[in-house]
């Protein structure tokens, strides 16, 4: 008898939010994609980016962070939310959680870098990988109950 998925309602919920958000990340990923390769919108990007005191470099691999990212949600939110019932694919969701919260990391980390920290952006970035990475926890839990591995 298979055990019951407590984990469940996060992966699910949290999968359909990364689903919906990732779609927007790469919308809009593509939109300065093409924006940025029209001669015609240069010098209003120029100036926008220059008033914002960002850099066209910075603002490329912002975009090219922000498509991968959006890839990895998408990727990782449709395991979520297609494994949520399932305890024995509980370590591919964990192994997912901590792609997010690390992938996360990383894009913080690079906006450090390119002065564009802040803490409240760190907090927000992490609430949607962490509420995942502990469906995921909650679902690794029962499974490792159920195989009678004891867990702490």
């Amino acid at each position: 008898m298979t055990k019951k998925a407590p984990g469940r309602t996060f992966l699910m919920v949290v999968g359909i939010f990364l689903i919906i958000g990732s779609i927007s990340s790469i919308i809009t990923s593509a939109m300065n994609f093409v924006m940025m390769g029209q001669e015609e919108f240069m010098p209003i990007l120029e100036q926008t980016l220059q008033q914002a005191g960002i850099t066209k470099t910075t603002f490329q691999v912002t975009i090219v962070l922000t498509a991968i990212q959006g890839v990895i949600n998408m990727v990782a939110g449709i395991i979520g939310v297609a494994n949520s019932k399932k305890i024995e694919k509980a370590s591919l969701c964990y192994i997912c959680g901590i792609v997010l919260i690390v992938y996360a990391l990383i894009c913080n980390a690079y906006s450090a870098f390119s002065g564009a920290f802040s803490i409240f952006s760190v907090i927000f970035s992490l609430i949607l990988p962490l509420l995942y990475f502990w469906g995921a926890l909650k679902n690794r839990q029962a499974l490792q109950e159920e195989q009678g591995i004891v867990v702490k």
